[in-house]
Order: C-alpha cells, then structure tokens, then sequence
C-alpha cells in the first residue's frame, strides 16, 4: 500500500510540535488528521471510520491523556498502531507493552518518519 493511504492522528497540545509533525508526514505522503488533546483525539477515533496509527504526546490538558487515550483506541481498534512521544524520561518505563514505539522528545523529524515507515510496513 502506498503511503498516501494510510491515516495518521497526530495528537499534541503544543501547536508547534503538532503541526510541524502533521506537516513533515503530509510532505511525504501521509494522510494527517491533528488534534490539541487526548479528549479532541478520541472523539476522532470515536468518529472518524479509518486511522492507521496514532502519535501521540503524553501529557495534555483534559481527562484524556496520551497512554488512556491509546488504552482506549485499542479497546476499539486492536490493530491500530501507535507511537507515544514525551519529553519526561519516566515515562518511557510506563510505557512497556502498550505503544508499539516510544520517542524521547526532542526528536528528529527524520527519526520519526523512520518509525512510522518501520510500523506500517509491518
């Protein structure tokens, strides 16, 4: 499958790093679907009929955040694969057996691309 068909949420509360992530996975042909926080982000999964992978942040405002909101997506959507990314080292040991791949920010936009073209290959 080519890359234009697959979906991506990308979900940060920071604009910056949410749009510069939405914007570097549409240059390389990837649908991009963005929201500001975990509750935004699971109205869409909730709503919208296709999403490959979810990138998520950690720590976002309202009551949904980066591990519940990929907690939930899954319960929903077992094969959806998922990215979590947070710049607090603690929570890469939360992490274990939930996300598919964890990203230490700051990251590379390079890096990023890497792995999500590693996931849907998959």
């Amino acid at each position: 499958m080519s890359c234009d068909r697959w979906v991506i949420l990308v979900v940060d509360d920071e604009e910056r790093i949410r749009t510069l992530i939405g914007d570097q996975l549409e240059t390389v042909g990837y649908k991009v679907i963005l929201a500001a926080s975990g509750d935004d982000a699971f109205k869409i999964v909730q709503g919208v009929t296709h999403i490959d992978l979810i990138v998520t942040d950690v720590r976002m405002p309202g009551a949904i955040n980066g591990f519940d909101l990929v907690r939930k997506a899954l319960a929903d959507r077992p094969h959806l694969r998922t990215i979590i990314i947070s710049g607090y080292t603690g929570e890469s040991i939360q992490r274990t057996g939930l996300a598919d791949r964890f990203l230490q920010k700051p990251f590379t936009l390079q890096t990023l691309e890497n792995e999500v073209r590693s996931l849907l290959a998959a």
